[in-house]
C-alpha cells in the first residue's frame, strides 16, 4: 500500500478511491477496467491485491520491480498451461485472505468506453464461489475530462506515457465500486457480463463490442 501511494504522488496524481474496497476485498476477486498501467497501483494504494500482469512488466525498469514486490501474479502470454497455473494461484492467494485483481479487458483503453471483457481468469473465484468486486476506474483532469496524457493506446510507448503523466497537472484517479457479484452456481461468463455491466454504468461508459486496431496488447 505504501509504494503505490508513493507511485501515485511521484507521478503527480491525486487519489480518490472508495475508501470502503479495503474492507470489502478480502478473500474476493477485483475486476476492474482498463486504463492505464497505474491502475495497479491506485487499487493497490486502497486494497492490496494480487493482480495479474503480463510477464513483460517484470522487465520493466523500477515499474517493473514495484509491481512484483506487491504480489502481482505474472502470466506469460501464448504458454499453454499459463492460464490454469495463473487461476490456482490466484484460488490460493484469495483463500489467503489476499484479494486478487484481473483486468478482463487484456488492454489498456482511451477511457471512452468498456471493451468486451475476457472471463478466463473470473474461473478463480467461480471454482471457490467467492464474490466478485466490479470496480470502476477512471482519471480525470482539473475540468473533469478523461486527460489525454493517461491515454496509452497506439504506438505509444511506456516512456512517453509516463513523462506526459509526469508533465500534466491536476490529474486525478477515482476508483468505485459498482457492485458485488455472486458467482455460487453461476459461470465465468455470466459473472463476466455482470461485472461489464457494473462497470459500465459506474463510470457512465457505453460498452462497445470490438477490440479497436490502436489498442495495446495486453500490459498489466
Amino acid at each position: 500500500r505504501r509504494w503505490s501511494r508513493m507511485v501515485v504522488a511521484a507521478c503527480g496524481l491525486t487519489l480518490k478511491a472508495d475508501p470502503a474496497l479495503a474492507g470489502r476485498a478480502d478473500g474476493r476477486l477485483i475486476v476492474a477496467n482498463h486504463a492505464s498501467w497505474l491502475d495497479i497501483f491506485a487499487i493497490n494504494a486502497v486494497a492490496p491485491s494480487a493482480f495479474v500482469a503480463s510477464a513483460e512488466i517484470r522487465r520493466w525498469p523500477l515499474i517493473g520491480l514495484l509491481v512484483a514486490m506487491a504480489g502481482t501474479v505474472f502470466i506469460e502470454r501464448g504458454r499453454r498451461r499459463a492460464v490454469h497455473e495463473v487461476i490456482g494461484t490466484l484460488r490460493g492467494r484469495m483463500r489467503d485472505g489476499w484479494p486478487g485483481a484481473v483486468f478482463p479487458e487484456a488492454t489498456t483503453t482511451d477511457g471512452r468506453a468498456v471493451l468486451p471483457f475476457h472471463a478466463n481468469l473470473i474461473e478463480a473465484a467461480c471454482q471457490d464461489g467467492r464474490d466478485v468486486l466490479a470496480v470502476g476506474l477512471a482519471y480525470r483532469d482539473r475540468e473533469g475530462r478523461w486527460p489525454e496524457a493517461v491515454v496509452w493506446v497506439g504506438e505509444t510507448t511506456f516512456l512517453q506515457n509516463l513523462w506526459a503523466i509526469i508533465g500534466a497537472r491536476g490529474l486525478s484517479v477515482e476508483g468505485g465500486i459498482g457492485d458485488t457479484i455472486a458467482t455460487e452456481g453461476r459461470n465465468r461468463h455470466e459473472v463476466a457480463r455482470d461485472a461489464r455491466v457494473a462497470i459500465s454504468r459506474r463510470l457512465a461508459l457505453p460498452m462497445v463490442d470490438s477490440v479497436p486496431g490502436t489498442a495495446l496488447p495486453i500490459r498489466a
